[in-house]
């Protein structure tokens, strides 16, 4: 008879890891991101990836815009 699968990272494993990630983010969380400008130009582009149920209502919103052309890459 085979024996079940072995868990292969343990509860400790776990803890040590989600407490590196939440320093990690905390420490993230108080720089902060440059204004970026683009060149002017106008067509709105606009990228989707792995989209999902929130990624195509933004694509909804963007595609409702009245700025200028649109262009969509998914």
């Amino acid at each position: 008879m085979s024996e079940a699968p072995q868990n292969v990272s343990s509860r400790r494993d776990f803890l040590k890891n989600s407490s590196k990630l939440a320093a990690g983010a905390s420490v993230l969380a108080g720089t902060s991101i440059p204004h970026v400008y683009a060149a002017d130009e106008s067509t709105i582009k606009i990228a989707l990836v792995g989209c999902g149920g929130r990624g195509t209502g933004a694509a909804a919103n963007a595609l409702s815009t009245t700025s200028g052309p649109i262009k969509l890459v998914a």
